[in-house]
């Protein structure tokens, strides 16, 4: 071969990161990528099929203003503490296999802040085995184009973190996400931030002995998909996968997507090794806090684990969506209202786990319900007049309130018990739905609770603005109202919500 073709072939890695060479930062000169005084190998290209930044001293790692390209393998923390920033418009483009935090010992950190400044990569794992974090700020991008899965936490020892916050930043998936996939992970989308999905499912927790914790917050603030499973876990026996959503100060959580609807749910506790919980308002036990908004095209469904839904808000919440589950033997519901208006408005639900209503909480739902313990006020199927199922027990507290429906036609509604009524005083309230009644009175007798299992207790008494058109009587294991005709000349004087 030519003499100054091979001299040349021994010059270019130096000079330019190499062809399918490896480079790594080593910051010796300043924090400026675009000096290959700061490389090994030479300042990478496209054609630099290992890049690691695996040191922050004497300088971290730094992309100012301007386009920065790698080839595969790119790592940012591989088995070192490494940091990488993109700042001020400035922009990263990576092929696959890239990590953030990539080895047990290493340790990554990349921030993306400000308006134009992006990273699109090919695949990437965030924390593989180490520590790895991602920020994505003031408008900052980034667009993973794999189309199978990112994994936030992937090893046993990984432990992953992804910030998203401020108007205008994104983190796009062409595929999906697996958050704590076998370890721990971490998301925050808050102040407006949008993070998006295009792929099938996305999890919270993924499989046995992970943790993963979401939290969606801000006006504005979008998490966007086709489905989404909190708690997924794996089979039973083993340690639990853990996951945690929360929804929260006008944040939107909205799953929608093509074909039948039960492919575009959230789902609750996804197989029988999972553990899932999904608050929207405050953490569960603590102060109540502004809601966010669900927009969920198929509903929700508590699958084969054990989930837990809380509402902990100071808002009113209408939900028009139904609600399904658990599924399979193993799987357990549990449904918490501690504060706000929470009204299921949709098909009536098909719900056999267990409801808890606190003191001065409301919650409506038609359907059926599993066990019931009414603390607050309980709406029978709000909207219409329908039987509301409750294959279990009911309990109503001394300060409980049961709300009962009338709608033309004329029909009111019942509350069917399979096990036993148990009552510790309390109120029942009764309103008149808006319609045309034409010039028929509402007077007769409308049963509106029957217990197979019996009715025990202090009964509840009745409170309206006319209580006289009331009254409340017993029959065996059936708890009817009769209505006077003076409903029909003054038919609307009945208590509000």
């Amino acid at each position: 071969m030519n003499k100054f073709v091979l001299l040349l072939l021994a010059v270019l890695p130096a000079a330019s990161g190499g062809v399918f060479g490896q480079s790594n930062w080593t910051g010796t000169a300043s924090d400026d990528w675009f000096d290959a005084a700061n490389w090994s190998g030479g300042v990478p290209t496209a054609a630099t099929s290992s890049v690691r930044i695996n040191t922050t001293n004497p300088n971290p790692t730094v992309i100012d203003g301007a386009a920065a390209e790698t080839g595969i393998g790119f790592a940012v923390g591989f088995n070192n503490r490494g940091e990488l920033s993109i700042f001020n418009g400035g922009s990263l483009v990576s092929g696959t296999g890239a990590a953030i935090g990539s080895q047990s010992a290493g340790d990554g950190r990349v921030l993306i802040s400000g308006a134009d400044s992006r990273w699109e990569v090919g695949s990437i794992d965030i924390s593989s085995s180490g520590p790895g974090e991602l920020e994505i700020l003031a408008g900052g991008r980034m667009h993973i184009l794999d189309t199978g899965v990112t994994s936030i936490g992937r090893q046993a020892d990984g432990n992953g973190s992804i910030t998203v916050s401020g108007a205008g930043s994104r983190l796009e998936f062409a595929g999906r996400f697996w958050l704590g996939h076998t370890r721990s992970g971490q998301m925050t989308i808050s102040d407006g931030a949008q993070v998006t999905w295009a792929g099938a499912t996305s999890s919270v927790a993924q499989a046995n002995d992970s943790q993963g914790e979401l939290l969606l917050t801000g006006p504005g603030s979008l998490l966007s998909g086709s489905r989404l499973i909190v708690g997924n876990g794996g089979a039973l026996g083993t340690n639990p996968g853990a996951g945690s959503l929360r929804v929260v100060d006008g944040a939107t959580l909205e799953i929608t997507g093509v074909g039948l609807p039960e492919n575009n749910r959230l789902l609750i506790g996804g197989n029988s090794g999972g553990v899932g919980e999904v608050v929207v308002g405050g953490p569960s036990g603590e102060a109540a806090e502004p809601p966010g908004e669900l927009d969920l095209r198929g509903g929700i469904q508590f699958n084969s684990g054990a989930g837990t839904l809380v509402f902990n808000h100071n808002g009113s919440l209408d939900l028009p969506f139904i609600m399904v589950g658990p599924a399979g033997a193993n799987g357990t519901g549990l449904i918490r209202v501690e504060n706000g208006t929470t009204l299921f408005t949709g098909e009536p639900a098909d719900y056999s786990g267990s409801l808890e209503i606190d003191a001065g909480a409301v919650f409506g739902v038609g359907g059926q319900l599993g066990d019931v313990v009414n603390e607050g006020r309980l709406v029978a199927s709000p909207g219409r007049s329908a039987t509301l199922a409750i294959a279990g027990d009911y309990a109503h507290g001394e300060d409980a309130v049961l709300e009962i429906q009338f709608e033309p036609g004329v029909t009111a509604d019942l509350v069917e018990i399979d096990g036993e009524a148990t009552f510790a005083g309390g109120t029942i309230v009764f309103l008149v739905l808006p319609g045309d009644y034409g010039q028929t009175p509402l007077d007769g007798s409308y049963p509106i609770l029957a217990a197979n299992g019996g009715i025990s207790g202090d009964l509840p008494s009745l409170a309206n603005a006319n209580p006289n058109a009331f009254t409340l009587v017993q029959e065996g294991n059936t708890l009817s109202v009769i209505v006077s005709d003076q409903m029909h000349v003054d038919r609307f004087e009945v208590e509000s919500r």
